[in-house]
């Protein structure tokens, strides 16, 4: 009896010990501008005071939504789930007469977005050929790149500070006969010359 009480206490006290405690205070605004996330609290007991603002501007909803889950992610905080407005009770309906059925409209597929690289101060987000990247520290600055393979069109956008001017650059270009690499080097060639800032320094 004595050695079946130990073992049920023993197994009660490593289920104690076994929980972990999770206390989050998180805070998401999200304006379309800017991305401010700050996270604070414990999680498996180990503390965490986040507190970050992305400049957003080039970024469509869906790359915003993905850069903040992968924030949360990379924190080991999940997002919190919506809530779901209450129904409002209805009072009972006389039966109406049959609508014709309505054709459904085709969905349209959502692009797949990959993060490909984030650490505490750059996120960079890719999407095939184009790419987003947020870079925050001394030197912060946004750059976007999209290329429409199609009509052969590549898309820059850098916005950066310079002297203490903020600097906001764009530019179409017509590389339809270029390879990555081509395209590449023009990209770099582009970014030394208007003088953008090393990601990380």
């Amino acid at each position: 009896m004595k050695t079946l009480l130990t073992t049920v206490l023993a197994l009660a006290t490593s289920l104690v010990f076994a929980q972990h405690h999770n206390s989050i205070s998180r805070s998401i605004n999200d304006d379309g501008k800017t991305l401010s996330i700050r996270v604070k609290g414990t999680v498996d007991g180990n503390p965490i005071d986040y507190d970050r603002t992305f400049d957003v501007s080039n970024l469509n909803r869906d790359e915003r939504d993905a850069l903040r889950e992968h924030i949360l992610d990379s924190l080991n905080v999940s997002t919190p789930e919506p809530i779901k407005p209450l129904k409002p009770l209805k009072a009972p309906r006389a039966a109406l007469a049959p609508h014709a059925p309505i054709a459904p409209k085709a969905s349209k597929s959502p692009e797949s977005v990959a993060i490909i690289s984030s650490d505490q101060e750059t996120v960079s987000v890719t999407n095939g050929d184009n790419q987003t990247m947020a870079v925050g520290g001394k030197h912060p600055f946004v750059k976007v790149v999209n290329y429409n393979s199609d009509s052969g069109q590549l898309y820059l956008r850098y916005k950066f500070q310079k002297d203490g001017d903020d600097v906001t650059y764009e530019r179409t270009l017509d590389v339809q006969n270029k390879s990555q690499q081509e395209r590449q080097q023009l990209i770099d060639d582009i970014e030394k010359s208007i003088g953008l800032p090393k990601a990380g320094k």
